[in-house]
């Protein structure tokens, strides 16, 4: 393989890892290195190489034999150029430049120039177990290209060839950007000028690619907030007060809040926001405005004049009285010192009340059969129905008479008449004036109980009162 393919063979391979694999690291994706190398020819088993016993070398051999067999300058010789690919592969492009004074035990009459160039892939170690570590071995493959210096004063000379890279390495992350590296790789050639060795190298390493504009410790490509200092918890964006909700969802950005209420205080843990309660230090209910209502009447306990007792807004918050007791409230109660129904606004329904006693007092008059005469013991009666018509002498009465059916209709009727006309005879000479009464008979037609027995037909025999207007 001549110079010219080898370069043809390194553009390929960048060219290759270029266009068919991208960049998964999301922060920093380029690595640059700056170190020192080392090459050893010992124990790669040359044919022919022995020790200084005379022994032939074998694989492996006083491997870490730094001071008799290690070639190495004594300042960066080393420079390197990787890009990550993904969390498993990276691919490096390095150069490096030593001098050979060592070939296995052998020292070299004069030193001979070492440049490489060396384009490798890594494969992450930690991702064939499945862990996360700060120690990150990884393992080499590629390919390089070899040139070396040639003076005649050696004995040994060496030619330019590409190499078969394959070898094993670490790194450890000081920091996001900064961290160490070490690797060895042992470089192959199918060509007896060109000798196999192993390099040694160290690096101190540095990520670099990404834009942080805001120094939020969070990547532009990533950051939902490039120019606001944020959180990473929020991509980048920034909760200025806090209390767990991001500004732009933050209805109260610069005052700590829940994160219920989008980022809004609620002072008394009503769940009515400070700005919208009308009463921020009393637990209320949202319906009021976060206003308390303590005896649920619907009015806030600021305006209820009885915050305990529920009342109408009508009576300021207190409860109704009711004087009477009649379940009507005085408000509405036009007799509020007097029991009556509802149906009479709370006042008593004196027509009705007056004309039950009435009738009440009248039944109790009982007629001799057949007779409008009344037996005398029934004269109180009449006295207590006198009395109360003269208490209400701008009403005006019917005194209706009824019979038991014994005897002829007509008889009954003329005898029902005839007993009406009795009673008011007798309420006009107590004081009743003629001119509030009205007298009619109803003879049998009206019976309120059965003629089969004398009680029935006594309750039959009676008289009523009725209001008329």
């Amino acid at each position: 393989m001549n110079i010219l393919s080898a370069k043809n063979l390194i553009f390929c391979l960048v060219l290759f890892f270029s266009i068919s694999m991208f960049s998964q690291d999301k922060d920093n994706p380029w690595v640059i290195g700056v170190g020192v190398n080392a090459v050893d020819f010992y124990p790669t088993n040359i044919k022919g190489m022995t020790s200084s016993a005379g022994v032939p070398t074998q694989w492996y051999d006083q491997f870490f034999n730094l001071n008799d067999h290690y070639n190495y300058i004594g300042a960066p010789t080393k420079l390197s150029l990787g890009r990550y690919l993904s969390e498993s592969f990276s691919v490096e492009i390095a150069g490096s430049i030593n001098k050979i004074s060592k070939f296995g035990d052998i020292k070299l009459a004069e030193s001979v120039s070492y440049m490489a160039i060396d384009l490798n892939a890594n494969y992450n170690i930690n991702k064939l177990f499945g862990i996360e570590s700060w120690f990150k071995p990884y393992a080499i493959g590629g390919f390089g290209f070899n040139a070396k210096g040639n003076d005649s004063k050696n004995d040994i000379q060496f030619e330019n060839y590409g190499s078969l890279n394959s070898g094993v390495g670490a790194k450890v992350w000081l920091s996001n950007r900064v961290g160490i590296k070490a690797q060895t790789v042992y470089k192959h050639f199918f060509n007896d000028g060109s000798f196999p060795h192993f390099q040694h190298s160290a690096s101190l390493i540095f990520k670099f690619g990404g834009y942080d504009a805001d120094n939020d410790g969070i990547y532009d490509k990533n950051d939902k907030c490039p120019d606001d200092f944020g959180l990473a918890i929020f991509n980048g964006c920034p909760d200025t007060d806090e209390d767990g909700v991001v500004d732009s969802e933050d209805e109260c950005p610069k005052t700590y809040g829940s994160i219920a209420l989008k980022g809004c205080p609620d002072s008394d843990n009503d769940g009515v926001p400070d700005a919208k309660d009308n009463c921020p230090t009393y637990p209320g209910s949202p319906e009021l405005n976060g206003c308390p209502d303590t005896d649920g009447d619907g009015i806030i306990d600021m305006r209820d004049a009885c915050p305990n007792a529920a009342g109408p807004i009508a009576n300021q918050g207190c409860p109704e009285l009711d004087s009477d007791g009649d379940g009507v409230i005085d408000r509405l109660d036009a007799c509020k010192f007097e029991a009556g129904p509802a149906s009479n606004n709370g006042c008593p329904n004196i027509k009705k009340d007056l004309e039950a006693k009435l009738t009440e007092l009248a039944n109790s008059v009982l007629f001799i059969s057949g007779s409008n005469m009344y037996y005398v013991k029934y004269e109180s009666k009449l006295d207590e129905i006198a009395k109360l018509m003269k208490s209400y002498n701008n009403l005006k009465f019917q005194i209706r008479g009824h019979t038991d059916n014994v005897g002829s209709e007509e008889a009954n009727y003329k005898l029902s008449i005839e007993r009406v006309n009795k009673i008011l005879s007798v309420l006009v000479s107590k004081g009743v004036n003629q001119m509030d009464l009205d007298v009619k008979g109803f003879g049998e037609t009206m019976p309120i109980d059965t003629n089969d027995t004398a009680e029935g037909r006594a309750r039959n025999r009676r008289v009523e009162i009725k209001i008329i207007d």
